[in-house]
């Protein structure tokens, strides 16, 4: 025991010198140290730009299926990278080529929400609108790679609608929100159409499509239109603008057909009102009301046939004469039946 005790004493002097230079903070064990730092992201972002070089070598050599293979690696496994918004901007355009437009749409719409400082988010949404058009416009894609596709008319106002939100202010979004209004009407849906047109007159007032807005909305409106027996609502919004159309461009060469279909809108208006008229004169026996309606149908339109019969009826109530073709009128009141 004792000869070990010493053998430690004596090892404990030959180093001693070693041992009182030794600090006793661990801190201070690295202290002259080198370290090396290395960045994560640096490190992938690195990495995804050498990928991205590889996949734009691929595409631009036609190599479609194995760059799409390069470029899902980028987008998967260094998603955060800068490179991963090119990345998806390519794919996207591989599969535009393929007529594959909802998937091209959706990865560009992984653009915009995952990298809003893309340098070519321009481009990103002149690909979107071209996508969305393709829809519209009856480009069908592949099912099993052999049969056409379905128009999808109801995907791509939906992709417009993306349009305008991913770019308020840019050049596409009274693009996008006239094709809105387009593809509603192709689909049977004129409230969806009306909405869009009026952001469109609303928002971009300035824009080329304003007239063709104003014109469309007139012209939605009055298909809506059912006849003079039912509710006016729709007659007199149309009324509203074809007026706002002819103050608004003087110079349009639509001018003369919102001329025309203006005189139908306002003859059909004094038409409803002359056949309030009748009601009120022929089967309320109530002159005041009738009158009020009467004159409302002469205000509307001068030169109307409706205005020239509710001459005829003012004339018989203010010289007292009382109608005698009740069955006539009845038959004209129900018409629409």
């Amino acid at each position: 025991m004792y000869r070990l005790l010493s053998l430690i004493l004596a090892l404990g002097l030959l180093v001693s010198p070693s041992l009182q230079a030794l600090s006793l903070n661990p801190l201070d064990w690295f202290e002259g140290a080198e370290v090396t730092n290395i960045d994560a992201s640096d490190q992938s972002n690195e990495i995804a730009e050498s990928l991205l070089e590889t996949a734009k070598a691929k595409y631009a050599a036609g190599k479609l299926r194995s760059a799409k293979r390069t470029l899902k690696k980028i987008i998967k496994e260094h998603s955060a990278a800068p490179a991963a918004g090119e990345a998806l901007t390519i794919r996207a355009r591989i599969y535009m080529s393929k007529s594959l437009w909802i998937k091209g749409f959706d990865d560009l719409q992984k653009v915009v929400t995952k990298h809003a400082n893309y340098e070519k988010f321009d481009r990103v949404i002149a690909d979107q609108f071209d996508c969305a058009t393709a829809l519209m416009e009856g480009a069908r894609g592949r099912i099993l790679w052999i049969f056409p596709g379905f128009r999808q008319y109801g995907t791509s106002a939906k992709q417009f609608e993306q349009i305008v939100r991913n770019a308020p202010y840019s050049d596409y979004a009274p693009l996008a929100l006239m094709n809105i209004a387009l593809v509603s009407e192709q689909i049977n849906e004129p409230e969806e159409a009306i909405d869009a047109l009026d952001r469109l007159i609303n928002y971009y007032p300035q824009s080329m499509l304003a007239p063709d807005a104003y014109y469309n909305l007139a012209q939605t409106y009055s298909d809506l239109v059912e006849g003079y027996e039912y509710d006016q609502g729709s007659t007199r919004r149309a009324i509203s603008y074809y007026e706002d159309f002819l103050i608004l461009f003087p110079s349009s060469h639509l001018t003369g057909e919102i001329e025309a279909n203006l005189r139908n809108m306002e003859n059909l208006l004094a038409s409803s009102r002359l056949n309030l008229g009748d009601f009120y004169y022929y089967f309320r026996n109530n002159n005041t009301a009738a009158l009020v309606f009467y004159n409302e149908a002469i205000t509307i339109e001068p030169d109307s046939e409706a205005a020239a019969e509710a001459r005829l009826r003012i004339a018989d109530i203010e010289s007292g004469v009382r109608p005698t073709n009740k069955a006539s009128i009845l038959r004209k009141l129900l018409r629409a039946e």
